[in-house]
């Protein structure tokens, strides 16, 4: 019995903290010409998105080419319901709204793909 109670103690616990996640995702920039700071400014409104926390971003230059930055981010999140497949496609399109130089995002499965349970 007391083994049944520690259990259950444990799993009320677990749904009451509050979870965050991690995931990774792709995106590709459209740079104009005569614009330096693009990916820069992008980053700035990325990391204004208020759902996610973007924790880590390295732009790939070996896919970059002079028209288009390729940038891999990392971000964490809070899901905003009990289905997170759900939560990284509304993140997706939050990401493609960001700017209209934003072409392109992963796919939702390569996200959830790289999701990790942080906290």
């Amino acid at each position: 019995m007391e083994k049944i109670l520690k259990e259950w103690k444990e799993f009320v616990n677990e749904a009451t903290r509050t979870k965050i996640f991690s995931a990774k995702t792709r995106i590709i920039v459209k740079k104009p010409e005569g614009a330096a700071a693009v990916i820069d400014d992008t980053l700035a409104l990325l990391r204004a998105i208020p759902s996610i926390t973007v924790v880590n971003s390295e732009t790939d230059e070996a896919a970059s080419t002079p028209a288009k930055a390729v940038i891999d981010i990392e971000f964490k999140f809070i899901p905003r319901s009990s289905a997170v497949v759900r939560d990284l496609r509304a993140i997706k399109q939050d990401i493609l709204k960001v700017s209209e130089l934003v072409l392109s995002a992963s796919p939702v499965k390569r996200m959830a793909s790289s999701l990790t349970r942080v906290q």
